[in-house]
């Protein structure tokens, strides 16, 4: 563990450089509660802290480091639907924290030795081994580690997030959502390439494990008005640089309350005065692309422009288990 700590310690400086930490303290917090709380329910830590953090990418992606330390995007912060598929999701890389995947692909990698150097992995004079370590983790966060190592992370998050009071359909409904996306756009995410196992592979796993945990409704301990709330005025799209500034305007998520009447195609053009925007709100909502919207229900929208705190909506809590986190809106 002492060279894992080092080795997580070492790159998160990197991940903060390179991503950048997205700088909203109040949402920074809720995710490390989240985290935290499930944490809590672990037989065994493994390590002595664990660290949660949002990075400014517009990639879908979340990722882990050795030692404690789990990263999910901006993208991935606008794709989740609850925070019980949040808490999948964290679940799933502190998964692989615990089950040391990503030391072990580096001892695949680079050989055991690197597992010798102990705390004085990433110290000066070890510069050429840390090169070959940092170049390894780099591709660990784009490749993932392998089927079996993404379907035992799986399983870990859908039971780490029942321990914690979310219903363990959270992961299976995220699946969803990702595989929905990746029918529209063309494109896979979390970097699902080569060595991962396909989303609608995972999605059928998960599906299944939390239909044989699960004794309520697929509706119960979702908490997603209550993530919603939380997300609203969340920056769309990332950081951008350079020339892509220009290109770009600025966009956030907003979150409207559907009326009586209101249609996926309704909505768009009303609110964001393109109706041919119905389909990019069902998926963003993890909807298929058939059904309708229900009087009451709210739904993410992406609008141009910057977020006004004053034009707050007022949320009832969500009913069910309080997962420890306040479900009042602040």
């Amino acid at each position: 563990p002492e060279t894992e700590i080092a080795m997580g310690k070492a790159a998160d400086e990197q991940i903060s450089q390179q991503y950048g930490v997205y700088q909203d303290k109040e949402l920074q917090l809720y995710v490390n509660g989240i985290g935290q709380n499930l944490v809590s329910k672990l037989s065994d830590k493994v390590f002595p802290r664990y660290y949660f953090r949002i990075v400014d990418s517009s990639e879908i992606n979340a990722f882990a480091l050795p030692g404690g330390y789990v990263y999910v995007t901006l993208g991935l912060m606008a794709m989740v639907n609850s925070e019980a598929e949040l808490a999948g999701v964290l679940g799933h890389e502190i998964g692989h924290i615990i089950f040391h995947h990503g030391a072990k692909q580096m001892v695949r990698s680079i050989g055991a030795q690197i597992l010798s150097l102990g705390g004085a992995i990433a110290s000066p004079q070890n510069a050429g081994q840390w090169l070959a370590v940092s170049s390894a983790l780099s591709q660990q966060i784009l490749m993932g580690y392998g089927r079996e190592a993404e379907i035992e992370s799986d399983e870990h998050g859908i039971l780490n997030g029942r321990e914690a009071g979310y219903s363990p359909f959270g992961m299976s409904e995220f699946l969803k959502s990702l595989r929905r996306k990746e029918i529209m756009s063309g494109q896979s995410y979390h970097s699902f390439q080569a060595t991962h196992p396909d989303t609608r592979d995972r999605m059928v796993q998960a599906s299944l494990l939390a239909e044989r945990m699960s004794n309520e409704p697929e509706s119960a301990n979702r908490y997603r008005d209550r993530y919603l709330n939380r997300i609203r005025g969340l920056k769309y799209e990332g950081q951008k640089h350079g020339e892509d500034k220009k290109r770009y305007k600025p966009q956030y998520i907003d979150v409207y309350e559907v009326k009586k009447g209101d249609t996926f195609q309704s909505i768009a053009e009303k609110e964001l005065g393109d109706k041919q925007k119905d389909l990019d709100i069902s998926v963003m909502n993890g909807r298929k692309e058939s059904s309708q919207p229900k009087p009451g229900e709210l739904l993410k929208i992406v609008r141009e422009g910057k977020f006004k705190k004053d034009k707050f909506l007022h949320i009832k809590p969500d009913t069910g288990r309080d997962s420890g986190l306040n479900s009042n809106p602040k």
